[in-house]
């Protein structure tokens, strides 16, 4: 009895030992049992999307073999301003003083874009719209700006403001668009005004006869689809002096602008330009003072960055241009087959800096091609409207852009609301 009792607990023990051994078996070594559940931790992997994130994976086995991942994915770090296109690869291209380089085909054919709008600074929450500074990229240069994003729910219209002529080293953001961008965005309007290279914070590059301040906005267009507010599909451009001759080039580089107004606007003929700068004997010069005076009263005032790099002539009054091809090719004037955005065009009578005829003469130029254009001619405004020329030039543009964008309607402001309320309970008091 005592041995049989002895064999028993021999038995028990190495039972249990047995038991032991199967249930402490190595991760992913089957059981005997056909019905059992192991659970298996892989190691963490690192995972790149828009920045390394580490997420933990835990992977449920059954005899099955089936799994059900669950990623868990750190906090976002920092708030993301825009909506970044699937590209975002710098286009660089040199803007070299030869045909080829300047000529509007080539120009229409290349690509732009770039990682996206991004806003750097919120600068004023006001009623109406809130105010940002922004920065893109343009042909790998850091471009500065302001945006002007309307109260209530987008996406927005988008219009892009480009500025005229201003001594860089005097230059402010916002300066030559912040009145206009201020109506824009009170009318429901989404703004965007671009510095341009060399302008405010934005980088220097290349830029012979203003054809890289149209690269940096064509440019921005291509990415305004990274703006949450902005619509795309509803872009409007406005461009005084200076900055309407770069509206001009955009519109024949680009097929995706809705709409566009000039407002005291520099030639698209950029040998008349050159000309009227250096005082060069054409037909495209104004009447009145002579070639010289208009070489040397140009010089002093208007916009000399228009020949930055440029070599000047040994004679200035030479009859020929020496950079005649490549003008043939740059001036958006000759290439107007491309330009089907309905224009509205407003010049001052009495503009004493750039020429009412460049207007009148594109206002024809675009007639006679059977494109939209209406011009508005303003007695005794000068090259810069204001009181009620202003006003009158602005309700003009703003419902000639209506017809095109059809923004919602203006939002309601605080100071509206309460004027409304006033308003009604003086009439519930009769």
């Amino acid at each position: 009895m005592r041995n049989f009792v002895i064999a028993a607990l021999f038995f028990l023990i190495a039972l249990t030992g047995w038991r032991e051994l199967a249930v402490a078996a190595p991760a992913g070594t089957p059981t005997p049992s056909a019905t059992g559940t192991r659970t298996a931790t892989l190691a963490p992997r690192q995972v790149t999307a828009t920045g390394t994130l580490t997420p933990t994976l835990a992977l449920t086995a059954t005899r099955g073999i089936s799994a059900t991942p669950t990623i868990t994915l750190p906090p976002p770090t920092g708030t993301p301003a825009v909506r970044v296109p699937p590209t975002a690869t710098p286009i660089r291209y040199n803007l070299a003083l030869e045909p080829n380089a300047l000529a509007i085909e080539s120009l229409r054919v290349r690509p732009y874009g770039g990682a996206g709008v991004r806003i750097t600074k919120i600068v004023l929450t006001g009623d109406a719209y809130r105010q940002a500074l922004i920065e893109y990229s343009s042909d790998g240069l850091r471009i500065t700006g302001t945006m002007n994003i309307p109260r209530g729910a987008g996406p927005f219209p988008v219009v892009v403001l480009d500025h005229g002529y201003f001594k860089p080293a005097e230059y402010k953001t916002g300066d030559g668009t912040s009145r206009a961008a201020d109506a824009f965005a009170r009318h429901g309007y989404l703004t965007l005004a671009p510095d341009y290279r060399c302008y405010a914070g934005s980088q220097c590059a290349a830029n012979p006869f203003y054809i890289g301040y149209a690269v940096d906005v064509v440019n921005l267009i291509a990415q305004i689809a990274s703006i949450p507010d902005a619509d795309p599909n509803r872009i409007g451009i406005w461009g005084h002096s200076m900055g309407g001759q770069v509206t001009l080039r955009a519109l024949a580089l680009t097929d995706t602008i809705k709409v566009a107004a000039l407002y005291g606007a520099l030639t698209g003929d950029d040998e008349a330009h050159y000309c009227w700068l250096r005082g060069c004997r054409t037909a495209a010069l104004p009447s009145g003072l002579s070639a010289e005076q208009k070489l040397y009263q140009r010089l002093a005032e208007a916009d000399p960055d228009f020949l930055v790099n440029v070599p000047a002539l040994a004679a200035p009054l030479e009859a020929v241009s020496p950079y005649h091809e490549i003008f043939v090719k740059s001036s958006p004037t000759k290439y107007l087959g491309y330009v089907n955005t309905p224009l509205i065009i407003h010049h001052g009578e009495a503009d004493d800096i750039v020429p009412l005829e460049w207007s009148t003469s594109l206002a024809h130029a675009l007639s006679a091609q059977g494109k939209t254009a209406m011009l508005y001619t303003y007695p005794g405004e000068g090259h810069v409207f204001a009181g009620w020329g202003w006003q009158l030039f602005m309700a003009r543009t703003l419902a000639f852009f209506d017809e095109f964008l059809n923004p919602r309607a203006t939002p309601v402001t605080a100071d509206k609301r309460v004027w409304r309320q006033e308003r009604l309970a003086a009439d519930a008091s009769y």
